[in-house]
C-alpha cells in the first residue's frame, strides 16, 4: 500500500466517523437558537477540511524526505492538539458565553473519539510501509555495491605483455574475438574501426590461459582461445563440437576443453554431464 492510499483511506475513515458523531452527537455547548446538527457540522467540518491539508503536507513532505516513524507520531500528535484547539475555538466564538475548560475538556474527547481508531490503523500502516521503503532503499544500496564490486572485479580493458614482462598491446575485452597460437608467438584477433585486426605476440598460449582465467577469454583448444562472449553458435559436426564467432570464424574445440566450454556458453553447472548436452547442439 502506498502513502497516497494510506492517506485517503485515513482521511475516508476520520469523515466516516465524524458523520457518525455529527447524526448521533447532542452537544452540551449549542446555542439554544441553533439546531444540534447544523452546530456539529460547522465545529466537525472545519477541523475535517484543516485536517485533509495536515494530511496532503504530509504526504508531500513524506514523498520527497522520508520521515521516520516516531516523526510521523510528532505529526499525529500535533495534529490532535491543533483540532482540538480549533474546534475550542469554534464553539466558544458560536457561543461566546461557554466557559472555556469545560469546552475544552468536552472538545478533546470529541476529537480524540473521533480520531483515535482511524489514527491507530494508520500509524500501523505507516510502521509497514515505512519498513518496506526501508527494504527497498537497503536493496537499493546493496544492489549498487554489487554493481560497483562487479566493475572493480571485472576489469573492462585487458592487457597483453610480451615475454619480457613489457605491455605490448591494450584494448576493451569485448574487442577481442580470439587467440590463436603460432608457435613461440600468438596471433591476438580483435575488432576496431569496425573490420577485424591482428596483433602477434611474443608469448605462450598458457600465458593468456594462467592470466586471464577470471575474464571471457577461455581456452577451447590447444592452439585456440576465444572470446565467450563474441560466441554466436555452438554446434556439433560429427563428433566434434564448432565454435562460430560473430565475427564469420569458426574455431574448433578439442575433447579435453569440451565440457568446460561447453558448460560456460550454455549456463550450465559445471556439474552437469556433457555427453548428455552433445545431442542437443544442433548438427551440420
Amino acid at each position: 500500500m502506498t502513502g497516497k492510499s494510506i492517506t485517503l483511506l485515513y482521511l475516508i475513515a476520520i469523515v466516516v466517523f465524524a458523520t457518525i458523531f455529527v447524526i448521533l452527537y447532542k452537544p452540551i455547548n449549542a446555542p439554544a437558537n441553533w439546531k444540534p446538527i447544523v452546530y456539529n457540522v460547522i465545529t466537525t467540518g472545519v477541523p475535517l477540511i484543516i485536517l485533509s491539508v495536515s494530511r496532503v503536507a504530509l504526504y508531500l513532505i513524506n514523498k520527497h524526505s522520508r520521515l521516520l516513524t516516531w516523526q510521523y507520531l510528532v505529526w499525529l500528535f500535533g495534529e490532535v492538539l491543533l483540532l482540538i484547539f480549533i474546534t475550542t475555538t469554534l464553539s466558544l466564538l458560536i457561543n461566546p458565553t461557554s466557559i472555556y475548560l469545560p469546552v475544552l475538556k468536552r472538545t478533546a474527547i470529541d476529537v480524540l473519539s473521533v480520531m483515535f481508531i482511524p489514527s491507530v490503523f494508520a500509524l500501523l500502516f505507516y510502521i509497514i510501509h515505512d519498513q518496506k521503503r526501508e527494504i527497498a532503499r537497503l536493496s537499493g544500496i546493496l544492489s549498487k555495491l554489487k554493481t560497483a564490486t562487479t566493475k572493480q572485479t571485472t576489469p573492462t580493458t585487458i592487457n597483453f605483455y610480451d615475454r619480457g614482462g613489457k605491455l605490448a598491446f591494450s584494448t576493451r575485452i569485448a574487442n577481442i574475438i580470439y587467440i590463436e597460437s603460432a608457435d613461440n608467438y600468438c596471433n591476438i584477433h580483435y575488432f576496431a574501426e569496425e573490420k577485424e585486426n591482428t596483433f602477434i605476440l611474443h608469448n605462450s598460449m598458457k600465458y593468456f590461459e594462467d592470466n586471464f582465467v577470471s575474464s571471457d577469454l577461455i581456452r577451447c583448444h590447444r592452439g585456440y582461445i576465444v572470446n565467450i562472449a563474441n560466441v554466436r553458435l555452438l554446434r556439433k559436426e560429427g563428433d566434434k563440437i564448432l565454435l562460430e564467432l560473430t565475427q564469420g570464424a569458426t574455431i574448433p574445440v578439442s575433447r579435453s576443453y569440451k565440457e568446460r566450454v561447453v558448460n560456460t556458453f550454455t549456463a550450465i553447472d559445471n556439474s552437469a554431464n556433457t555427453e548428455e548436452l552433445s545431442p542437443t547442439l544442433p548438427e551440420t
